[in-house]
């Protein structure tokens, strides 16, 4: 069997105002083969996400006539945040069973000036994930869900307001070390503590950005002789779970996906967390990394608190206050929170990481990452395991 892995990548942050979606579409495309050495001509499949601010009912076939492609494997992965995540592992699948050669993924909108108004866009966004007839009625905006799961965390767990926000605290210290970061201004424990709540308790620097960018990959065989002579990440296990789509329906507060996925991605693998040199965890919202560091393995059920609390997600290390864990640097550009409001930046700075071309982000000698994503109200998550391949 085949074994894949990601070629090439490319972003798009900052674009120009009046930057189109097809138009991020084409610019990341481009960027991404430009990194793998390929032309569009090298590409014989294509997996996209989806499009808010330009929905079309096969955005694929939309996107592959905009680039001028002729491809035999197509998809659109429709699964919320968790879209570019699921592209690559779907995109790894055909390489591995010889459906396609090379695959192109690509995720973008520009879904913060797209829209005529941002209460539109606010409504686009709420119809995603609320139930008609049970939620949306009663207005449970997003933020107000996740408000629910901090609390519930806390609850159970004594989890405190001063360690959840050290999450954003620490993230934002990673977006200062990434050029391209939205949001550059340094930010305290004591910052967070003092701003306007959004959905107590959290408050905008707890919320992902709303961006406009793209992100791409190019996923084709790790031995692949015509691609750019660099390392490159191959894609050594992948899983995905879902068991709710509707908030009310989850069956608990403080466990998900997370689990499961990585679970079975781990042993596809053979490696566990204990392995792990750094994880990109989609990051909507803080309280989705506090409870996915424990789901994922990283520390017991509960511990996420104090884990973060003691700095054991961060570039620079823990501070000493809560020994007794194992400390991986998580979202090393900044996350969603601080670094762009795209989930396929989660995949590109992997790949950065595991190239050893992160800048002042690098992760000594990093050889294995666990990148995750989300879709809905953390209803859809896949999992993907990637280690430095030479080529």
């Amino acid at each position: 069997m085949t074994r894949a892995a990601v070629l090439g990548i490319g972003e798009v942050t900052h674009p120009p105002k009046g930057t189109g979606s097809m138009q991020l579409h084409a610019l990341a495309a481009k960027r991404a083969l430009d990194d793998a050495g390929l032309t569009k001509d090298d590409i014989d499949g294509l997996v996209v996400g989806y499009s808010l601010t330009e929905p079309k009912m096969v955005l694929s076939a939309a996107v592959a006539e905009y680039l001028g492609l002729t491809v035999g494997y197509i998809d659109s992965a429709h699964v919320g945040g968790a879209a570019p995540f699921v592209g690559v592992a779907n995109a790894a699948a055909a390489i591995e069973t010889g459906r396609a050669r090379r695959v192109l993924v690509i995720f973008g909108d520009d879904r913060k000036t797209g829209w005529r108004t941002m209460d539109a866009a606010i409504a686009a966004m709420i119809g995603e994930v609320g139930h008609p007839d049970y939620e949306l009625p009663y207005g449970p905006l997003i933020p107000a869900n996740l408000a629910l799961i901090a609390h519930r965390h806390m609850y159970e767990y004594g989890t405190t307001r001063e360690q959840l926000a050290m999450i954003p605290v620490i993230q934002r210290e990673h977006a200062l070390l990434r050029p391209g970061a939205e949001r550059t201004a340094p930010l305290t424990v004591d910052d967070v503590l003092g701003a306007r709540p959004v959905a107590t308790p959290l408050v905008a620097a707890d919320c992902a950005l709303v961006s406009d960018s793209a992100g791409a990959v190019v996923v084709g065989p790790v031995d692949d002789d015509r691609a750019a002579a660099k390392p490159r990440a191959e894609v050594v296990g992948s899983s995905q779970h879902s068991d709710y789509y509707y908030p009310f329906q989850s069956g608990d507060l403080t466990r998900f996906g997370f689990g499961p996925a990585s679970r079975r991605a781990y042993d596809a693998a053979g490696f566990g967390p204990a392995e792990l040199d750094f994880a990109e965890i989609y990051d909507a919202f803080s309280v989705i990394v506090l409870a996915a560091v424990e789901d994922l393995g990283l520390v017991e059920k509960g511990g996420g608190g104090p884990y973060v609390a003691g700095r054991h997600m961060a570039l620079s290390g823990p501070d000493g206050s809560q020994p007794g864990y194992r400390s991986i640097p998580i979202n090393t550009h900044g996350g969603l929170l601080s670094y762009s409001g795209n989930g396929a930046f989660h995949i590109t700075e992997a790949v950065k990481q595991l190239r050893h071309e992160a800048g002042l982000a690098q992760v000594a000698d990093a050889r294995r990452g666990l990148v995750t994503g989300i879709g809905g109200m953390l209803a859809v998550h896949c999992t993907l395991l990637l280690e430095r391949a030479e080529p």
